[in-house]
């Protein structure tokens, strides 16, 4: 280790400086590329956060050294001869008087103030809970209450999202059992958590029972279970994991990739490869894509695949959801459709509304494609299926005809997601008037209830979906 820090001496300043929260924007993105192509700069953060975070610990929470009970006592003295008795003076009694009396308010005094709280550092805020309930040294913890190091923390109930000082997003599912290590680290001694890294917070890092995972800029999912066992799973970039067991430890890390994952026993055992699995998270994704719930033959999925061609992905058990934008701030005004409210009939008058230039929004996809022969190779019967989904804010619209969504592809959707294939090209991807989308009169709860045609007919049920996005 002596000689990487001499090799990577510019490498110990930079993450020095991220640490005491003093690099620019410039070092940041210097430190998140050399993270994502350098093996050895991953090995010197992961030591240098981990000894970081042990520091910050110590320097809180001194560990008092205990008296040896078991010691010896010491050997009695010899009596001596007792020299005659004078008398003293009243002065000597005084000065007697006082030094009895001062060992004993200077450790009064100090007695008094080593029994008051160690003070703590705030490195995260809890945002916003779902049905939750928050538990630190018996006291109920609010939205908006300041985290800090060196507390555990226990979420008994529900779901919540947690503010990192440094930029990074994180949503505990309960039951969890966690604690802060400083601004752009976290500790899960039990529960699981998805996390959101923007580029500010590249470096964030999550400590289990089993291994040790630093983010490279993305969106992941780590979960601990009561044995210690733990999983990594990554949905969007990159992260690294390290093996913190001592059978292991001296193991080199393990690079992971989108749709890639890792499962660390808590027996002491060798790692073992998973593929990543977003229903492992899913009450903590939907709270992040600010979905309240769902229902029917409806199912959320974070990540989109990259071709959504006809043919490309297809399910004759489920209609799909995929976010393509969160918070998306309009650059034009949006012409939509006015989704009918629930009651307004068989066939209700379709009517337009816009969204003006400026609004925020988050963007969705529903996705029904039905597979177009079994694996005999013959045509697949019609595919009837239906759900709903309840949003936490108010849908504005939606984008049905054909021609409008791949309009909308480049703007609205995702640029890295190919709506087409080369083998159909530009195929219909539109819902007919037999499929039905209502809304609640609330105006947040979307209802569908759509179907496909059997016979081997190439085409997709699609609607991109506008909701109002928070403040």
């Amino acid at each position: 280790m002596k000689r990487l820090f001499r090799r990577q001496r510019a490498l110990v300043k930079l993450i020095y400086e991220v640490q005491n929260e003093t690099a620019s924007s410039a070092q940041l993105r210097e430190l998140a590329d050399r993270l994502r192509h350098d093996p050895e700069a991953q090995k010197l953060y992961v030591f240098l956060m981990d000894m970081h975070a042990e520091l910050i610990l110590d320097e809180e929470f001194p560990t008092l050294a205990e008296p040896d009970l078991l010691a010896p006592l010491p050997e009695p003295e010899a009596p001596r001869p007792r020299p005659r008795r004078t008398r003293k003076p009243i002065s000597h009694y005084l000065l007697l008087t006082v030094c009895y009396l001062l060992p004993f308010t200077v450790m009064a005094y100090f007695g008094y103030y080593a029994l008051q709280p160690v003070p703590q550092t705030q490195v995260a805020t809890l945002q916003e809970m779902e049905q939750g309930r928050l538990i630190s040294s018996s006291k109920i913890l609010a939205e908006q209450s300041p985290l800090l190091t060196g507390q555990r923390y226990r979420l008994q109930e529900g779901v919540a999202r947690l503010q990192m000082n440094s930029g990074a997003t994180v949503i505990l599912e309960s039951p969890a059992d966690f604690e802060l290590l400083h601004h752009n680290g976290i500790r899960l001694h039990r529960g699981a958590l998805a996390a959101e890294i923007v580029a500010s917070a590249v470096g964030f890092v999550v400590e289990t029972p089993t291994q040790r995972v630093v983010d490279l800029g993305t969106r992941f999912g780590v979960r601990v279970e009561e044995s210690g066992a733990s999983e990594t799973h990554v949905f969007h970039g990159k992260v690294v994991c390290a093996e913190t067991q001592t059978e292991q430890a001296d193991l080199p890390p393990h690079l992971l990739s989108a749709g890639e994952g890792i499962q660390m026993p808590g027996d002491g055992s060798a790692a073992i490869s998973l593929t990543s699995d977003e229903n492992r998270f899913s009450r903590a994704l939907q709270f992040q894509a600010r979905i309240a719930s769902l229902s029917g033959s409806l199912e959320y999925r974070q990540e989109m695949p990259q071709r959504l061609g006809a043919g490309d992905f297809t399910s004759d058990s489920n209609l799909s959801l995929f976010l393509e934008q969160k918070n998306l701030e309009l650059p034009q005004d949006v012409t939509v459709w006015k989704i009918p409210v629930i009651g307004s009939g068989d066939n209700p008058r379709e009517e337009r509304t816009v969204i003006p230039r400026g609004t925020r929004v988050n963007v969705f996809l529903l996705h029904l494609d039905g597979p177009h022969q079994d694996a005999a190779g013959n045509d697949q019967p019609r595919v009837a299926l239906s759900g709903s989904v309840r949003f936490h804010q108010s849908v504005l619209g939606a984008i049905k005809p054909e021609k409008e969504l791949y309009a909308t592809d480049k703007t609205l959707g995702r640029k890295d997601v190919a709506y087409d294939n080369v083998e159909f090209g530009q195929s219909g991807r539109c819902i007919d008037r037999s499929d039905k989308v209502e809304l609640s009169p609330d105006g947040t709860e979307l209802s569908v209830a759509w179907s496909l045609r059997g016979g081997g007919g190439i085409g997709r049920d699609q609607i991109r979906i506008l909701v109002e996005a928070e403040e």
